[in-house]
């Protein structure tokens, strides 16, 4: 070891949900971690920040956090939209709680930091050495690990070091959002436009002091998004959205590495791509994959064996895998022209519809359950030479 090298079980770079969940349950475990992330926290970052029953029970449980008053407001209150037209309005069976990442990340950071992971944050990577075990911070400081998580979002320098690119531009989603002045109270609206863009869906999303207004999809889809979101915001904000900041950003939308890392580098939320292409969950996937990622390290490293890193997490993270898939070949009935009379007319006047979208986003039930629930003609229509990603692009890709 050079001198001055500081060594560590587990190192993660990205501070996000995955990377705090990844900390946290590796400091549970009784391994020496450190935490980096380019960002001072707290930090704005581009997401509706619905955080729902599943990712609730994962904060809990990572974390020992609960859902409060002080930092969530809580609604049941739903409307389905279809560009611009309400289709529905209704009470969700499962009260939804809305947030902001500025809060929640830093709260899950802190914990991570409190339970005794070292923190750098501000500090950028500016070498990675896999071979050798070895990072460099943009202040001079190396750090030696035994496993390290890239935790650091859909444009993961990580991921990029490993595999040559980040995530498929084919692939990657794009979102525009932004934040509306105007607080809300409890029971305050919610709205999900599904065809507002093509390939996505646009988000109306309230907060205590805001609305949060936003819309994504798949990028490579031929479609003005910047124009789409003007004119979404226009529909949904009218005089309260003029001059607000707009903010744009790569995301996942049912994309995810196959082989989530190389040797003893694991990938972990976003930079792994693992976000539901139908309901848009993140949030709930990024806390179980960063808890899951730090479990593997701790096995691997009590067996001597952190090269079998990968190899061990892709057991651990298969579940995950299995629901994108699913969620990719179902999301072909909501997305495709072919379908579309029927996803419409489904949205307006279905209750199982409405039930089942929210027990997704709650965790009471799973893409493996919807589909033996559907007829088997009807999920022989969706799948049927179809490979869950638009016609354009059915022809570059696998599915």
């Amino acid at each position: 070891m050079a001198h001055g090298d500081k060594r560590y079980d587990l190192a993660v770079i990205g501070a996000g949900p995955a990377g705090a969940a990844a900390a946290r349950r590796a400091r549970a475990l009784g391994l020496s971690v450190a935490i980096i992330d380019k960002a001072v926290f707290p930090r704005h970052k581009l997401c509706g920040a619905l955080l729902s029953g599943r990712g609730r029970t994962a904060m809990r449980d990572v974390f020992g956090l609960e859902v409060d008053p002080e930092h969530f407001l809580y609604s049941r209150k739903v409307a389905f939209k279809w560009d611009g037209e309400t289709l529905a309005e209704f009470d969700a069976p499962h009260v939804l709680t809305y947030t902001y990442r500025l809060d929640l990340d830093h709260r899950l950071l802190t914990e991570a930091i409190a339970a005794g992971a070292e923190d750098y944050q501000g500090t950028r990577v500016t070498q990675l050495d896999d071979a050798a075990g070895v990072l460099e911070l943009s202040d001079g400081t190396r750090l030696r690990y035994g496993v390290l998580i890239g935790a650091d979002g859909a444009a993961s320098p990580v991921a990029r070091h490993l595999f040559g690119r980040a995530y498929d531009p084919a692939k990657i989603g794009f979102a525009y959002e932004v934040e509306v002045p105007g607080g809300c109270a409890d029971d305050a609206l919610m709205s999900i436009d599904f065809r507002v863009v093509n390939w996505g869906y646009g988000w109306n999303f309230p907060k205590r002091e805001t609305r949060t207004i936003g819309l994504g999809a798949i990028r490579s889809v031929d479609q003005d998004l910047k124009g789409r979101m003007q004119h979404y915001l226009a529909s949904e904000a009218g005089d309260a959205g003029e001059g607000v900041a707009l903010k744009g950003a790569h995301i996942p939308l049912g994309d995810y590495q196959k082989v989530p890392g190389r040797g003893n580098i694991l990938l972990a939320g976003d930079a792994a791509g693992l976000v539901d292409g139908i309901t848009g969950e993140g949030l709930a996937y990024a806390m179980e994959s960063g808890a899951l990622a730090a479990e593997t390290a701790a096995q691997v490293l009590q067996l001597g064996q952190p090269a079998r890193a990968t190899a061990t997490y892709r057991k651990r993270i298969r579940y995950i895998h299995d629901e994108l898939d699913k969620a990719n070949r179902l999301r072909q009935f909501a997305y495709s022209d072919r379908l579309a009379g029927v996803f419409k007319e489904k949205l307006a006047n279905s209750q199982n519809m409405r039930q089942t979208f929210f027990d997704l986003l709650d965790g009471k039930t799973t893409y493996s359950e919807v589909e033996r629930r559907i007829s088997k003609q009807l999920l022989a229509k969706i799948t049927r030479k179809m490979t869950g990603w638009p016609t354009s692009l059915a022809g570059r890709l696998k599915g």
